[in-house]
């Protein structure tokens, strides 16, 4: 198996953020209640304050830092600033596991160099920054958007909005890996696998429900006919996949990004600001010689317009994941691994291969005492 996870319309143009950062000067528990329309109930309402005053301090001091010139992100002040480490691990549900699938290696030429930087966003073929809510079903986004991406560019086609819902609903993992399926788990290589058996169906005939439903018929509207696994740690291959294939599917080290607001993001290892255990289905979109530009699927109102730019400066460097048990839902369970890039990125990486429409009339349905689908 592959990574688990238990976890702005496309643009025309390249995005670019303003170097601002707010000034959170006088702003409170009412204020913030106020701008993100929360409301708690009598028993909870102390523990979120509580909760909320500690990661203003943080957002706080970590700006006076990135304004003093010591940081190249951002923090700010988001809808999950009320979150604990508890509920936001649960939102990230990412687990990884080894993958026995092979690999294949991209490598650019003299004659065919890799494009200085690359962003699939100008192209059209990625689609608006999606929400998972508090499901942990990152995993299944992260394979939707990039069985998306791979239709719209085999296809010349405009992107299509699919279904995670599909995935959460119908992805069989009697092995555990990443999880116990849906909200509680599973992987982007499962998911993938189960497109190329029975299709992704549309959002708009399968809406996101933000929790495990029972798995139906529906209608597919795209099939693949595999997936590639990019070499562990190898961060020229993973920019030739990106030039050469599309956007890609990837696991990172997410504790970190809670507060993201802005910049090029580099810290995974430092402060109060996380870890390297891999924990996170995302989605890879493009590069520069600077940082990578990855699409999370917390909404449009996080990071840069849904977006987080991870630095490349330590592309060449490896971490050491010392909580693979965190992380890792397959036995056997390593006393641990090593990851390579900001937060992991070049750790764990795939791609869809093969994306077509499916049959027109064709449904879909799951005998949920088998691991095999029936098509009726």
């Amino acid at each position: 198996m592959a990574a688990g996870l238990r976890c702005v319309a496309a643009v025309a143009a390249a995005v670019v953020i303003a170097d601002e950062v707010r000034d959170y000067t006088g702003y409170d528990f009412k204020a913030y209640r106020n701008e993100f329309g929360k409301e708690y109930s009598e028993d909870e309402l102390s523990v979120r304050q509580a909760t909320f005053e500690d990661n203003l301090a943080k957002v706080i001091e970590h700006n006076k830092a990135y304004q003093a010139g010591e940081e190249t992100w951002w923090a700010a002040v988001n809808d999950l600033t009320d979150w604990n480490e508890e509920e936001f691990a649960t939102l990230r549900s990412t687990k990884y596991n080894p993958s026995t699938h092979p690999t294949v290696k991209l490598t650019a030429t003299a004659a065919a160099p890799n494009a200085a930087s690359m962003d699939w966003r100008t192209k059209n073929v990625v689609s608006k920054v999606k929400n998972q809510g508090g499901c942990g079903s990152c995993w299944a986004f992260s394979a939707t958007e990039s069985v998306e991406s791979a239709y719209s560019i085999a296809s010349g086609k405009p992107v299509l909005d699919l279904a995670p819902q599909t995935y959460v609903n119908c992805v069989k993992n009697p092995g555990s890996c990443g999880g116990t399926g849906g909200c509680e788990g599973a992987t982007m290589e499962l998911a993938f696998n189960m497109t190329v058996q029975t299709g992704i169906a549309l959002e708009s005939t399968l809406p996101y429900a933000g929790r495990d439903e029972k798995c139906t018929a529906y209608k597919a509207a795209v099939k693949v006919t595999g997936y590639v696994k990019n070499p562990v740690n190898d961060a020229a291959a993973l920019e030739t996949a990106v030039a050469q294939k599309g956007p890609q599917s990837i696991t990172v080290a997410a504790s970190s990004w809670q507060l993201y607001g802005g910049g090029i993001f580099k810290g995974c290892s430092r402060k109060f600001f996380g870890n390297n255990v891999l924990d996170h289905g995302v989605q890879l979109v493009g590069y520069t010689a600077d940082y990578w530009i990855v699409r999370n699927s917390w909404g449009p109102g996080w990071g840069e317009k849904g977006y987080i730019r991870l630095t490349r400066s330590v592309d060449n460097q490896t971490f050491i994941d010392k909580s693979p048990t965190d992380g890792v839902a397959c036995k056997p369970y390593p006393k641990q691994q090593t990851v390579g890039g900001e937060c992991g990125i070049l750790f764990d990486t795939s791609y869809p291969t093969g994306a077509t429409s499916a049959t027109e009339d064709e449904d879909i349905i799951f005998e949920h005492d088998h691991q095999a689908p029936i098509v009726v």
